[in-house]
């Protein structure tokens, strides 16, 4: 008997009913990501109660309902007043859009699980490359050891425990990818992205694992998602570097005047275009390796 490829594993449909419910859980996962985007840059712990980002004060749960609650409240704070920035409830709404989407491509299997982790994990780390252009490792480093528990349950559910060591190789190769990156220049690719680069890989090593037999998908996972990352990163570069030059207002301005990558003497966050790459990749898989 033959092992079933991921193909077959996903032959089941993933009807309405479950891709609404997928939004609401997706909706809930994006509160928790703005939680951690406010807090983790300056290691503030992470509890179950909320705060306004300006008066400190904590809010009650009809006021940290996604979306829901910044759209009745008017995008202000209920105690002080002061605007809250439309950001909160675009987090949530992305994060429940990419819910939406890997549910589609791969169903209510196991599959989608560690998958899921990885939204929530890239998402939080996106945001927060994009607001203080550092991927802190306070994200990064439970995110690697969820991401790879998620693995390995997920690999014996469906029978798969060889893909664990697909996925451990995927992390190796795209850390080293991007190690060899930072010591060539440090100032155009930092070590945060290098840490990404190691999550990112134990996602697309563990896909690929699943999709084809051997190793070379691995590999070839690993370098289009480089490459797709690099191309996200370029186009987006070149336009912050337009809108900066054509805006009068700060435009994703570097807080410490440095960082990120590097285009035309602007400095840009990288993270998000590694994500971005690794998504596409895993979302269109099959369709990468022909199978």
């Amino acid at each position: 008997m033959t092992t079933p490829t991921l193909v077959t594993v996903l032959a089941a449909t993933t009807g309405p009913g479950a891709l609404v419910a997928l939004a609401l859980v997706g909706l809930i996962a994006g509160g928790f990501v703005t939680m951690v985007v406010d807090r983790a840059p300056d290691r503030t712990p992470l509890t179950p109660s909320c705060r306004c980002p300006h008066c400190e004060a904590r809010l009650a749960w009809r006021d940290t309902v996604p979306v829901v609650s910044w759209v009745r409240l008017g995008g202000r704070c209920r105690h002080c007043r002061e605007r809250i920035t439309a950001a909160y409830p675009a987090v949530e709404i992305v994060t429940a859009a990419l819910f939406v989407v890997v549910g589609a491509r791969f169903g209510l299997t196991w599959v989608l699980v560690p998958v899921l982790v990885l939204v929530v994990a890239v998402t939080a780390l996106s945001v927060i490359d994009l607001y203080v252009y550092r991927l802190p490792d306070i994200v990064t480093g439970p995110s690697l050891v969820v991401s790879l528990a998620a693995i390995v349950v997920a690999s014996f559910a469906l029978d798969r425990p060889g893909a664990i060591g697909h996925a451990l190789a995927g992390a190796v190769a795209y850390f080293g990818l991007l190690l060899v990156a930072h010591l060539v220049s440090p100032r155009g690719m930092g070590f945060g992205d290098v840490k990404l680069a190691a999550l990112l890989g134990l996602h697309l090593g563990w896909i690929g694992g699943l999709v084809a037999p051997g190793w070379v998908p691995v590999v070839r996972l690993v370098f289009y998602a480089l490459l797709a990352g690099s191309i996200l990163g370029i186009v987006s570069g070149v336009a912050v570097a337009v809108i900066r030059a054509a805006s009068p207002r700060p435009v994703l301005e570097d807080p410490e005047g440095a960082g990120g990558g590097r285009l035309l003497g602007q400095s840009f966050p990288f993270g998000p275009a590694l994500a971005a790459g690794t998504v596409l990749v895993i979302v269109f898989a099959d369709a990468i390796l022909g199978v």
